[in-house]
């Protein structure tokens, strides 16, 4: 199953959005073009619904949060639900600030598939 999963993901090259913390960033972008997709990181609220709409998935990772990123991950979320594009939360930290629960919360509401 694996196999055919990197197989799909080869033949369809996918250009996925990723909103993630700085520690990972470039982790992120290299796991991406060794199995053959390719990365995007924008995470400025005047371009991540653009940037999402073109793209064919959306990684959110709150590991280094601020009120501008949550901002973009909301909206870059919200496109994504709407595009119906495949979304991974990553809620590093979740329950270890009121901060991180609200918005692993928020997130997780806000890419639900209506």
């Amino acid at each position: 199953m694996l196999k055919d999963c990197l197989e799909n993901v080869r033949k369809k090259k996918p250009l996925i959005h990723n909103i993630t913390n700085y520690v990972t960033v470039n982790d992120v972008a290299k796991a991406l073009l060794a199995i053959g997709a390719s990365p995007i990181m924008a995470d400025d609220v005047d371009e991540v619904a653009e940037i999402t709409s073109i793209c064919n998935g959306l990684n959110i990772n709150i590991g280094t949060l601020n009120k501008h990123t949550i901002e973009a991950m909301k909206i870059a979320g919200k496109k994504a639900s709407e595009l119906h594009h495949a979304l991974l939360l990553n809620p590093i930290g979740a329950s270890t600030s009121s901060l991180r629960t609200r918005t692993a919360a928020l997130l997780y509401t806000t890419g639900e598939k209506k």
